[in-house]
């Protein structure tokens, strides 16, 4: 199967009426933030949209030619700070680097990351950044980050609640560790049990624990877990956020695009799960599987119509605030968006999916959505918010977009945002350990 090409021009308005919504569907009109300069060759549209993001053809990045998408460009500095390995092992034999989950989280007393490591056996592993990331175009020369703690079993770890078996999201708070996580296949849609404190990050393998403990709002929430810059705490009403969106199967569990809810991780540091296990949120944005209610109406359904803002195929797995900026950034993956997506289809390449999956192989790729806060905060329904920009974004070694984002986390302090890259750290025949790149993003501020 195959949709005829669209033209950069067409693409654009399709992109710009499907952002902005209609009347009838009462979605806010999505507007770029006031207190950013947008800065670029050409003018730009209203709401930061560039054709050329969603273009069937995009450029390409590597290790040292870097193309950053027109409608991050608009907004934000970015700065590519290279690449590096993250490759360990851990007991059972198998817990390691390979086929890794990819969740990041950072831990900024020791300027390291939590990795979860193989889908098979939920384990986190601690490295430190290196002093030098690498610019090598082949893999095998960028540098090994050293091992803080080897991969030590993660879910298995509770005293109270079901087991559950992906990790989803990773929070060096205040000396702790926050994990949240879900059941892959959860039919029912119903576990409620998705959240774990470790009391020790530094020593995983021994530290004291408590879990499961229950986030409020279920697999619509808990994913992504990120501190709110302290200017905007007050907006907030909260320093940290969490969300997660559509990301695995069952999606009518799922928001139908990026989530957005608050939370205060002290409250999981002084649960007492014997007496109660719930953990209280409040929404901010969130978009449920019901017409009207999600971002784009329809957009769970695998066509030959997949929308540039959302669909079948997008995957939302980190979200975070901008320092001085009134941006609410998500990065993760799309797909179909020039094809289209079947169920257990064949591919133009002979490949017959297991699942759902784009008609042409090639059509797959790394994305980005831009939120205003304001339009966030100001919404009368948490379904309402429509991101100002998206589009495609081409990382060093994602191999034109197949090899995809799956796992994120910002340093603050710091402003670099680091990107797990799945399976691209492959130097042999058998091992398939992700590629840890870097980048350091600031808002362009007038």
């Amino acid at each position: 199967m195959r949709i005829d090409k669209i033209s950069s021009v067409s693409m654009l308005i399709i992109a710009l009426a499907a952002c902005g919504g209609s009347q009838e569907t009462q979605n806010i009109q999505p507007t770029a933030p006031q207190n950013i300069q947008p800065i670029a060759p050409t003018p730009l549209p209203a709401n930061g949209m560039q054709a050329e993001d969603l273009a069937e053809d995009i450029p390409q990045s590597n290790a040292i030619d870097i193309n950053v998408p027109r409608g991050l460009d608009a907004f934000l500095n970015i700065e590519y700070l290279g690449a590096f390995r993250a490759i360990a092992g851990g007991e059972p034999e198998g817990n390691s680097s390979n086929y890794a989950v990819g969740t990041l989280g950072y831990n900024k007393t020791n300027d390291s990351l939590y990795l979860a490591g193989h889908s098979q056996y939920n384990g986190i592993a601690e490295f430190k950044v290196p002093d030098n990331l690498g610019f090598d175009l082949d893999v095998s020369g960028l540098p090994i980050a050293p091992v803080l703690q080897n991969y030590t079993n993660i879910l298995s770890r509770k005293n109270e609640g079901q087991d559950t078996n992906r990790i989803t999201g990773i929070l060096y708070f205040n000396s702790n560790l926050i994990v949240t996580s879900e059941i892959w296949y959860d039919a029912p849609g119903t576990n409620e049990d998705n959240l774990q404190l470790f009391r020790n990050p530094y020593d995983l393998q021994n530290s004291s624990f408590e879990g499961m403990l229950q986030l409020e709002g279920k697999a619509k929430a808990a994913g992504y877990m990120s501190e709110i810059p302290l200017e905007l705490q007050s907006d907030f009403g909260s320093e940290y956020l969490v969300g997660w969106a559509s990301n695995y199967s069952i999606t009518s569990r799922y928001s139908q695009g990026p989530s957005l809810y608050t939370f205060d991780p002290q409250d999981v540091v002084d649960a007492v799960p014997s007496i109660d296990r719930s953990i209280n949120t409040q929404v901010k944005q969130v978009y449920d599987l019901a017409q009207g209610s999600e971002l784009v109406d329809g957009g769970a359904t695998y066509n030959s119509s997949q929308s540039p803002v959302w669909g079948s195929l997008a995957r939302a797995i980190y979200g975070f605030v901008i320092p001085n900026s009134r941006i609410f950034m998500v990065v993760g993956s799309h797909g179909g968006i020039h094809s289209g997506v079947g169920y257990k289809i064949t591919q133009d390449d002979g490949n017959v999916c297991e699942g759902p999956c784009s008609y042409e192989v090639a059509d797959n790729y790394n994305y980005f959505w831009l939120y205003n806060i304001d339009d966030i905060l100001s919404a009368e329904e948490p379904f309402l918010p429509r991101p100002f920009s998206y589009g495609k974004w081409s990382h060093p070694y994602d191999q034109s977009g197949s090899k995809q984002v799956i796992g994120a986390t910002y340093d603050l302090e710091n402003k670099r945002l680091f990107l797990s890259i799945s399976e691209a750290g492959q130097v042999g025949i058998f091992d398939r350990p992700p590629v840890i790149i870097g980048y350091k993003i600031e808002a362009k501020i007038l």
